[in-house]
């Protein structure tokens, strides 16, 4: 019986270090095209999730049954929806869906209901993390009634997390794929 039980348990333990997953790198030329998509600041972002922080309202929108199926109060499927934040050089062009709380009223009717954004970069910036060859960018920039700043991750496969804090609405996080724009 102990050699049987000793079987299994270095049976587990091979399993569990072959089955370990191993962290792939990007090749030196993926590396290379994706520093130029960054430095080039001429590229655009489609998320395909939202991230909304979670409160009693967006739960009672759950509990209500008006969240899509498939989507919850803490992550709303964008697949089918158009939205996308466009850098290109100093500008931005972003419209983005917005799920959650505003702090102020939207302007009159409630027009201003999502994230729309035709206008210049503020204090931008773009540091490269070594520890996973991703890319930070910051910026700020001025929608028609609020400041929005951005906090986005970008990585070697191109795969980006973004979050954005504005002036008058509750924090919001996408995550989506990012993608060279032809000049």
């Amino acid at each position: 019986m102990k050699v049987i039980s000793k079987y299994i348990v270095l049976i587990g333990v091979l399993i569990m270090f072959s089955c370990s997953s191993s962290k792939s790198k990007a090749t030196p030329e993926q590396l290379d095209k994706f520093t130029k998509l960054v430095e080039s600041k001429q590229f655009e972002i489609t998320s395909d999730m939202a991230y909304p922080q979670v409160s009693s309202a967006m739960v009672s929108l759950q509990n209500s049954g008006l969240i899509a199926p498939g989507s919850n109060a803490n992550q709303i499927s964008l697949i089918g929806n158009v939205n996308y934040l466009r850098i290109v050089g100093d500008s931005i062009y972003a419209e983005l869906p917005y799920f959650g709380e505003r702090r102020m009223s939207s302007g009159y009717n409630g027009s201003d209901t999502s994230i729309s954004i035709e206008g210049q970069l503020q204090n931008y910036s773009a540091e490269v993390n070594t520890k996973d060859d991703s890319y930070t960018i910051s910026f700020d920039a001025k929608a028609k009634s609020e400041l929005l700043r951005f906090n986005i991750t970008i990585f070697p496969n191109l795969k980006s997390s973004m979050f954005l804090n504005g002036s008058t609405r509750n924090p919001i996080s996408y995550s989506g794929t990012a993608v060279q724009l032809n000049k």
